[in-house]
């Protein structure tokens, strides 16, 4: 609602209560700032709430991204170990026709 609409819900809404002259205009000033303010306000709380769930999901992100890393560097280290292992077999093997 525009702050022109809040003028005029308020000033109806004086009116109606029996408020007049100065009362009336600094009645009306007084809930139209409230209601600028409360709406500042909750808009604030949703960016903020926005930037944290933002930064929920890229902490998550990051998480996933980590735990590939690591499972990438625990697959590289298996495939390592299985080369060595067939290295050794092939030296063995080598060894016992030597022999």
């Amino acid at each position: 609602m525009s702050e022109l609409d809040l003028y005029a819900k308020y000033l109806d809404l004086g009116v109606k209560l029996g408020r007049s002259g100065e009362d009336l205009t600094t009645w009306v000033e007084d809930k139209v700032r409230q209601d600028v303010e409360r709406s500042e306000r909750q808009i604030e709380r949703e960016r903020k709430r926005e930037e944290m769930e933002m930064q929920r999901e890229e902490r998550e992100m990051q998480k996933q991204r980590e735990e590939k890393e690591m499972e990438m560097q625990r697959e590289e280290k298996e495939r390592e170990m299985q080369r060595e292992e067939r290295e050794m077999q092939r030296q063995r093997e080598e060894i016992e026709l030597q022999t």
